[in-house]
């Protein structure tokens, strides 16, 4: 036992740290069976390699659907260790399980694509943003006989022979406890052991329930599904949806909402005293006019060289930002006030940040800061398209195209705040999924009710297949847990708000000031007699300010503002893609050379992929019959 230091000298204190170390080692030894006495753990450790009767059992693919809360997640795709990050990636808690599971081997090398078990994701979200609707796709173990349909059978005591390498084939050159061989194998050939496959089962893993037991509750797998050995998450599929969530009003959910004050309020008339008080608050550019961003949102429909609504992607060297909006609506929130509105946002793919960015100049416009014709001026640029042409024939009619300002580079404003932004949906052709809750077999498998005798062979504790009713209500009470609790917190944060709005003083009258000149205006295209400010916004008298919305209820205060156009402007996407190659990114320019003939190779079967999707869903919709006719709305998300 150890006494405590008398004196906080250093070499005294390093002293104990080491014989503190030592006895933890010691322990450490003995609890692990380590030739200390102590009882050998059953279960191997995580980062071992599978043990041979699962490693050679048959694998599948498949498809994960998941949800995941983007403010407990540091971002959903996987990071190097030497990446500073808050919290876990929602991929280093995705494979963590997996490999916990058993389902695939330990990753060894996680910095090559697909980790080794063909990992992939249909979109990529970054920090604070969540998903409602996550699809990957990866092999994993399976229990079946024949999982893929390849024809391969084996019998449930087929014997494997394995090579042995290092420790392992020394240990096998010794004889047995019972002096006999296992196998007669040849002296000369390298060293084997016999590996007996686990026997098949008539039913699968039951991939949601045992996953989901390794994963926090900010991340719940949903369903599986079987795939085909070509399904890949990200190039079949079709469009992505998103989801913006925004309030167009500070007042309004107290407003619009009843409280009781008990005692403390004799009658009604008090009430509406606070009430009309609030109401007269001046909460300013935070009151969203939905109509105005109505206009500019329309304006992003169809296909338009995004390069001035997104962040550039260094490392992805991208030539084009043509991007597609399949469609764009603001919907009202029903049953959640009258002032919450969502932004439904749907398209084949997004560029960085191309979202957010979007949701920002729409707060701009809502807040009356920018007129709806900032759209317009932005998706003009040198790699415009014939869409932003026809468009802009209209919107800009008085205005000749080559008097237009041509902007390639994009000016610099920010972006809106991640936490209301989900990836709701990724949309698939129907035939290439078929979601299951759990393992239960699909009617038409060939095992899904097998016969005695085909199973006599199989070991005799057989698995039964999950009751698709109990695992729904056992998966959905516990998820409406998390989300009441979440609510009742919401709940009595409003009531905390609205103690303070019943002590909203009245509003004091304003003083007559003589106001400066306005600022100059040149004429918004296709305004109708609306002016664009091009000068700064400045606040008239002390106390007056410019309150700049950027969603979630975060907002900047100034004395002025910088219209978009008059804010200095980055470098075009070209000129940073070249300086990240030639500085932070020569090491992956060069490795990336090295492997071009395998990415041009990956290139045209991902295309292939691609485009059988998007062949699919045109028969689906009756335009792969070659007649022509109406283009509907997905045709936008097949251009890409």
């Amino acid at each position: 036992m150890l006494s405590p230091p008398t004196t906080p000298n250093r070499a005294q204190l390093v002293q104990q740290l080491e014989a503190i170390q030592q006895q933890l080692a010691n322990l450490d030894a003995n609890t692990s069976g380590g030739g200390g006495g102590g009882k050998r753990s059953r279960k191997p450790p995580k980062d071992g390699p599978l043990p041979p009767s699962l490693a050679s059992a048959p694998k599948r693919h498949i498809a994960l659907k998941f949800v995941y809360d983007g403010w407990a997640h540091s971002g959903l795709a996987w990071q190097a260790p030497s990446a500073h990050r808050p919290f876990t990636t929602v991929e280093e808690e995705l494979l963590e399980a997996l490999t916990m599971a058993r389902l695939i081997e330990p990753i060894k090398d996680k910095e090559n694509d697909g980790f080794g078990c063909g990992f992939e994701r249909c979109g990529r979200t970054d920090a604070g943003v969540s998903s409602s609707g996550q699809v990957i796709n990866l092999w994993v173990r399976s229990d079946l006989e024949d999982p893929m349909g390849t024809g391969e059978r084996h019998e449930p005591n087929e014997v494997k022979v394995e090579r042995l390498e290092g420790e392992e084939a020394a240990n096998a050159r010794s004889p047995s406890p019972s002096g006999s061989a296992v196998l007669d194998l040849d002296v000369a050939a390298p060293p084997t052991k016999p590996v007996r496959r686990k026997p098949p089962s008539s039913v699968e893993i039951p991939y949601v329930t045992v996953l989901n037991k390794h994963l926090p509750p900010t991340i719940r797998i949903l369903a599986w599904s079987p795939v085909s050995p070509t399904f890949s998450s990200r190039y079949s599929c079709i469009w992505r949806h998103y989801k913006y969530f925004f309030s167009t009003s500070p007042s309004a959910p107290i407003l619009d909402a009843n409280f009781n004050f008990g005692t403390a309020y004799a009658d009604e008339s008090e009430i509406t005293e606070w009430k009309r008080r609030l109401a007269q608050a001046d909460f300013k550019q935070l009151e969203l006019d939905v109509d105005l961003m109505r206009d500019a949102l329309r304006r992003f429909v169809g296909e338009h060289d995004f390069r001035n609504l997104c962040k550039v992607d260094a490392p992805k060297q991208l030539t084009t930002h043509v991007r597609t909006v399949v469609s764009a609506t603001i919907d009202k929130l029903e049953g959640e006030g009258d002032d919450m509105f969502v932004l439904n946002l749907r398209g084949g793919a997004f560029l960085y940040n191309q979202v957010r960015h979007i949701v920002a100049l729409l707060f701009l416009v809502g807040s009356r800061l920018e007129l709806p014709e900032i759209i317009d001026r932005l998706l003009w640029t040198s790699d415009r398209t014939a869409t932003t042409e026809a468009l802009q024939a209209v919107t800009r009619a008085h205005e000749p195209p080559e008097a237009r300002e041509v902007m390639d580079c994009k000016p610099g404003y920010g972006m809106a705040d991640d936490l209301p932004l989900v990836l709701w949906e990724c949309g698939f052709n129907g035939t290439e999924l078929d979601w299951r809750l759990d393992n239960a077999p699909a009617p038409d498998s060939a095992i899904s009710s097998p016969s005695k005798a085909s199973t006599a062979g199989l070991h005799a504790a057989q698995k039964e297949a999950s009751d698709p009713v109990e695992m729904f209500r056992r998966q959905y009470l516990e998820m409406h847990e998390g989300w009441t609790q979440q609510r009742l917190k919401s709940l009595i944060g409003k009531h905390h708000l609205s103690s303070l709005a019943a002590l909203a003083p009245p509003r004091p009258p304003r003083p007559t000031v003589s106001r400066a000149p306005s600022p100059t205006l040149d004429s918004a295209p296709g305004g109708g007699g609306r002016k664009h400010a091009t000068t700064p916004r400045s606040s008239s008298s002390p106390g007056d300010f410019v309150f700049t919305p950027h969603g979630a209820g975060m907002f900047t205060r100034t004395t002025s503002y910088i219209p978009i156009l008059k804010k200095v402007r980055n470098d075009p996407p070209e000129a940073q893609n070249a300086r990240w190659a030639q500085g932070r990114g020569a090491a992956r320019m060069e490795k990336r050379v090295a492997n071009k003939e395998k990415s041009d190779s990956d290139r045209v079967v991902n295309l292939a992929i691609k485009e059988e999707a998007q062949r699919l869903a045109r028969e689906s919709m009756g335009q792969g019959n070659g007649e022509g006719g109406d283009k509907g709305p997905l045709d936008y998300s097949l251009k890409r």
